[in-house]
């Protein structure tokens, strides 16, 4: 399950990966450039940050200014947020009327959607974004901008990044050393506690397992409790209403055979000791635990091979990864973290235009993720950065690039010294190779059942976080989930979905 502050959590371990230097041309940019001869249109943008947030923006707005006034004619405005802050402004600016041209929302795109605060982006696309149409269908497939199309229209623009991300264990390499183990012995969920019993032996102060982040249900233990079936959630956090494989059924998973396994294990783990007693209602994410020394493992969602590099540099620890799952393309997975238009934009094309160039503008991009070179970074060759002499991501005036996977084209981005091109290209492969689920595409319409959502949600967390960290008797504590889901409107929501995934089915199928 993913919830604003699981995506946050999991965006902030994968923008820690750079990427390419890669060059795109932008023909269809200097159309419009040669259209709006002399005229220079204002876009305001708002981004999300997981780093400092500089005190002056200019330096970098005037130089981003300087290519996008050159190229298309359009200054940007940046307004840049903390992720707690991001989307209560957006919500505000959206509401009051005040200028907000382009923004972002964390697994947000069906409701902005719902409340018709979107542009349809058809005619621009055609008009303004070929090449980074081309872009998105050559990294991901031409089926993309189905998972941000409602109606036949479009509406968003996903972040091109590794967006599969397939279960992973993340673990204290010297720790697993010094207890005689290694990830080989690791091939599956049900080899864990073998692993955590050696350790408990060997190591008695330290916990084996925990929640990546302090609210469980924001992590990826509701992976953990899907095994290896093909869970698709429809759109919807909940998991009111999801379906399982291919029969096309819509059912409450916690009524199913998978979650009441998945809380039973938690609940062994639990009691065995390999979880904190307080997990479910830690006020410290476990990162801190491995930052410490007394923890050894979570688990989390990594795209490519080489996040624990960045992890490592992140907790002071030698980290390793071992996939435990593949991942399932849902429709979340593509629209979680997607760039709109406002339908109040009074600047359409010119937002068309600027949101063109980040996703094939080399310079552009990395300037807005990097700073100026020579201040905020230095090349070391085409495709690699680094901090100048005596600085670093602390010191430096503009870190954006922590932000990186959110913005733009992970190929056009450049990567941290260190970090291997190739892991890049995993990524951009395993985009697409993985499977999809057959509803990839298919975006649930909340507005006939929108109080029953809210009670619902309501429902939720307040038993998930004790059963997904064992903490909670499944036998007692599931049948009292369901009830109380029943009683929230658990049945008006299921009915609503099945009908409308049979309804997008018959016209896909015809």
């Amino acid at each position: 399950m993913r919830t604003k502050r699981g995506i946050t959590a999991l965006l902030l371990s994968i923008t820690l990966i750079g990427s390419s230097l890669t060059a795109c041309g932008t023909e269809s940019a200097n159309e419009a450039t040669k259209e709006a001869a002399g005229k220079v249109e204002k876009v305001v943008f708002a981004i999300p940050s997981f780093n400092r947030i500089p005190d002056d923006l200019s330096r970098v707005t005037d130089a981003i200014n300087k290519i996008t006034r050159e190229k298309i004619n359009v200054e940007v405005e940046l307004k840049i947020y903390g992720p707690a802050d991001y989307s209560q402004k957006v919500n505000l600016a959206l509401q009051s009327g005040e200028q907000l041209d382009l923004f972002t929302g964390f697994e947000q795109f069906a409701n902005f959607a719902s409340k018709n605060q979107l542009y349809s982006m058809n005619d621009l696309l055609q008009k303004y974004g070929k090449e980074m149409k081309e872009i998105l269908d050559k990294d991901f497939g031409d089926d993309l901008l189905e998972a941000t199309t409602i109606d036949g229209q479009t509406y968003g623009i996903p972040a091109n990044k590794g967006m599969a991300l397939p279960t992973t264990l993340v673990y204290n390499s010297d720790m697993m050393s010094e207890i005689g183990m290694s990830a080989d012995d690791i091939n599956s969920i049900n080899d864990l506690p073998t692993v955590f019993d050696a350790l408990k032996e060997k190591l008695p102060e330290v916990v084996p397992f925990g929640p990546i982040n302090v609210s469980p249900s924001d992590t990826g233990l509701v992976r953990l409790l899907r095994g290896a079936e093909k869970v698709d959630y429809l759109t919807d956090s909940t998991g009111v209403g999801v379906v399982i494989g291919n029969d096309g059924k819509v059912r409450n998973f916690y009524e199913t055979d998978e979650f009441k396994a998945g809380a039973a294990m938690m609940r062994e783990w639990y009691n065995k000791g390999y979880l904190q007693k307080d997990a479910a209602t830690a006020s410290s994410p476990f990162s801190e635990m491995i930052s410490s020394g007394r923890g050894f493992s979570y688990m989390g969602g990594y795209g490519g091979m080489a996040v624990a590099q960045a992890l490592s540099a992140q907790t002071g620890k030698n980290l390793e990864t071992k996939r435990i799952a593949p991942f399932y393309f849902d429709t979340t997975a593509v629209n979680a973290v997607v760039w709109m238009i406002s339908s109040r934009t009074k600047a359409p094309e010119a937002s068309m235009k600027f949101l063109n160039l980040l996703y094939t503008d080399v310079e552009v991009l990395n300037t807005l993720l990097y700073g100026i070179e020579g201040e905020d970074y230095v090349k070391v060759d085409e495709h690699h950065v680094k901090f100048p002499e005596g600085k670093n991501a602390s010191t430096v005036a503009y870190t954006m690039h922590l932000s990186s996977g959110i913005v733009g084209s992970e190929s056009l981005q450049y990567q941290l010294e260190g970090i291997d091109w190739s892991d890049i290209e995993l990524k951009l492969k395993e985009n697409k190779e993985t499977e999809r689920s057959p509803y990839f595409g298919f975006i649930f319409d909340q507005n006939s059942v929108k109080t029953q959502m809210s009670s619902v949600n309501n429902v939720v967390n307040q038993y998930l976080p004790g059963l997904v960290t064992g903490s909670l008797d499944p036998e007692t504590t599931i049948p009292k989930l369901v009830e109380a889901l029943n009683n929230a409107g658990a049945e008006a929501i299921i009915k609503a979905k099945q009908d409308q995934l049979d309804a997008w089915l018959a016209k896909k199928n015809q």
